[in-house]
């Protein structure tokens, strides 16, 4: 019993990391970064073609991945980023390599954990409908705070994972310009949406295990 309470536990945890960060974690690819900067004239800021800026984009996002240089530069000119917007950015792929990495380890606990509850597939179905249930709900209420109070809870998240004063820029900056403050309030409701829609999935799947077999007296 202590061992099944156990797995309930880890599992539990496990799908929560998965539907907080698989969804957010997907967006980091060039056709959801290409439409918002076309939504938001990124390349008239450039004077540079979508094109253009599809493709510098495409360099900076595999370099979050392989921690590279940061150097894409538009056709003829200088590397886009400075010294120091290149170091945040650095900073920024310890961040996402690290979130991708714990996304792959709690993707594969989870579906050990619900191996180790085939016997109990009601049990199983609870658990996975009360991990999205939390999830969903925290991710509509920070979803409100951004939409409401975007900056101050934009300037949070970032004094929480980095080093002080390491992430702002004048405005004007080529990053800034890159990625505008309105690029990242769409980015951040799509990232909201995708948590919101991973753990409507999670409980489909999990309200239709827990239809499959009588309940039994365990919980989760």
């Amino acid at each position: 019993m202590a061992a099944s309470r156990a797995i309930g536990a880890l599992f539990r945890v496990a799908l929560a990391a998965v539907i907080t960060l698989l969804g957010p974690l997907a967006l980091f690819n060039p056709l959801f970064t290409s439409a918002l900067q076309a939504r938001h004239d990124v390349p008239a800021a450039f004077e540079a073609s979508q094109a253009e800026v599809d493709r510098v984009t495409a360099e900076i996002l595999g370099d979050l991945y392989l921690d590279g240089e940061f150097d894409a530069a538009f056709e003829g000119r200088e590397p886009l980023l400075d010294a120091r917007e290149r170091t945040h950015m650095h900073d920024v792929a310890r961040l996402v390599r690290l979130l991708a990495l714990v996304t792959i380890l709690a993707f594969a606990v989870a579906i050990a954990c619900a191996l180790g509850l085939r016997r109990e597939p009601a049990r199983r179905g609870r658990i996975m409908v009360a991990a999205a249930a939390g999830v969903g709900v925290a991710a509509v209420i920070l979803a409100v705070i951004f939409a409401v109070a975007f900056e101050a809870a934009f300037l949070a998240f970032h004094a929480i994972f980095f080093p002080p004063d390491s992430f702002l820029f004048a405005p004007g900056s080529n990053l800034i310009t890159l990625f505008p403050e309105p690029f990242w309030f769409d980015a951040t409701l799509a990232a909201g949406g995708a948590i919101v829609g991973t753990a409507l999935v999670i409980a489909g799947v999990g309200w239709a295990s827990s239809r499959s077999a009588p309940t039994t007296p365990s919980d989760a």
